[in-house]
């Protein structure tokens, strides 16, 4: 079996697990960050690791206490958010997403974005397409340049935010999980999606990354430039500007003037 298929695989069993509890009463407890997490944070963790361990490829997961001593030279690295949208999987709206990639140096090559109450799984791999797969069949998807809103997160948008959507003019949507906002991005259902601040993970880019781009979108920090990935910070210090590419330089434009 091949990276992207123990992937695929890895991420449909989590997020069975995870409806399970998504169903019940469960407990919330905080990270030092005051960010929240469930039981269901872990078990998908404990899931996806099982799985990604036969592939002999170190694991960088956002539910894991880091050490890049361990993984900074190493050429392969999956990247994994377990959920990406507690709070949206908390408040039961339905918007969170389970998220693998896995990256050769510092680009993502797999991506898998699994939306387990739409039952939505979203996948690509470097050079090879991206596709969205649900109880209707697989499909090959791509992104539609007739789309023109800015899909922001519904729990972290800052007022800086909020500023360069007024200055481009372009239509506000709050939406959940970054996976989940890329994924409507590449199957040409959104046009655009930012990130001014220094708080993203690694974790929250790297799958989505490589399927919007594989979809036919582009991918930038504030400034324009590649994003990178296996930094010795966790964070994406330089915020994240994904779309369709039809404003995507309006966008930088309006960041940086």
């Amino acid at each position: 079996m091949n990276n992207l298929e123990i992937a695929k695989q890895a991420i449909l069993q989590a997020g069975e697990e995870v409806m399970k509890i998504y169903q019940k009463d469960f407990s919330i407890e905080y990270k030092g960050d005051q960010s929240p997490f469930t039981e269901a944070d872990n078990k998908a963790n404990e899931i996806l690791i099982s799985h990604l361990e036969q592939t002999n490829i170190k694991i960088f997961s956002e539910e894991i206490k880091d050490d890049y001593e361990s993984r900074k030279n190493e050429e392969y690295l999956w990247i994994i958010d377990p959920i990406d949208g507690t709070k949206d999987f908390i408040n039961k709206t339905g918007e969170f997403s389970l998220m693998v990639g896995l990256i050769r140096k510092d680009q993502p090559v797999i991506g898998v974005v699994y939306q387990p109450s739409e039952g939505k799984l979203y996948f690509a791999e470097k050079g090879k397409g991206s596709f969205l797969e649900t109880d209707q069949g697989t499909q090959e998807i791509q992104v539609d340049s007739s789309q023109k809103q800015i899909l922001t997160s519904r729990n972290h948008t800052s007022p800086a935010d909020l500023e360069i959507i007024e200055k481009v003019g372009l239509e506000n949507i709050p939406c959940g999980s970054i996976g989940v906002k890329l994924g409507l991005i590449a199957e040409g259902k959104a046009g655009n999606y930012i990130n001014l601040s220094n708080k993203l993970g690694q974790w929250d880019g790297c799958a989505p990354h490589i399927i919007l781009e594989e979809a036919g979108g582009k991918v930038t920090d504030i400034y324009g430039k590649q994003v990178r990935y296996n930094q010795q910070s966790e964070k994406l210090e330089n915020g994240f500007i994904a779309t369709n590419g039809v404003f995507h330089q309006e966008i930088l434009d309006a960041i940086n003037s």
